[in-house]
């Protein structure tokens, strides 16, 4: 009598069993790690992507009109001074970029050794449809080489998405 119920119990655990290894195969397809020159990251979860060879960028704009764009450039040689990298890049990557962008940032953050990368970020304001945003640009600089991740926002709600992509970014100790 307890034949069946022990086939009915291991029936029911190698049911499981199936379904857990299923989740588990999504998550890490879902959840997979790609790369784009120095950067390793994982795709934030329902932006649109965009790709060209100098940058790989991800936006969504909501139907309140509330955006946030996140982009990765391609590295470049660095300059002798930190700041110079960093003006370069707010002024390619930045003020050419974006609507009424200043000229300069209003912040600069020095942070600590990320990935054996030096990274600093760099703070300020742009104007989309006569509304103040915000843009950050996170500078990073390892040996003769320089890159930056810029994310751009009009509203606060996209505080934890870029936070969920910068926490997943990571920078490859050789190019």
């Amino acid at each position: 009598m307890n034949t069946p119920l022990l086939l009915k119990d291991e029936l029911r655990m190698k049911k499981y069993f199936v379904v857990i290894i299923l989740l588990l195969l999504f998550k890490g397809g879902y959840a997979q790690s790609l790369s784009f020159d120095v950067f390793t990251y994982t795709p934030p979860a329902f932006f649109t992507k965009s790709e060209l060879p100098y940058r790989v960028q991800w936006s969504m704009k909501n139907n309140d009109t509330s955006f946030c764009i996140i982009t990765i450039y391609k590295s470049q040689p660095a300059k002798d001074d930190i700041m110079k990298d960093i003006m370069a890049q707010w002024n390619e990557q930045v003020v050419k970029q974006l609507t009424k962008a200043e000229k300069k940032p209003l912040k600069i953050l020095p942070e600590q050794l990320w990935d054996g990368w030096t990274p600093t970020l760099a703070i300020g304001n742009f104007y989309e449809s006569k509304k103040k945003c915000i843009v950050m640009l996170n500078s990073f600089k390892k040996d003769k080489i320089a890159a930056c991740a810029v994310y751009a926002i009009n509203d606060k709600s996209f505080k934890e998405p870029i936070e969920e992509f910068s926490n997943k970014l990571h920078l490859k100790t050789t190019k």
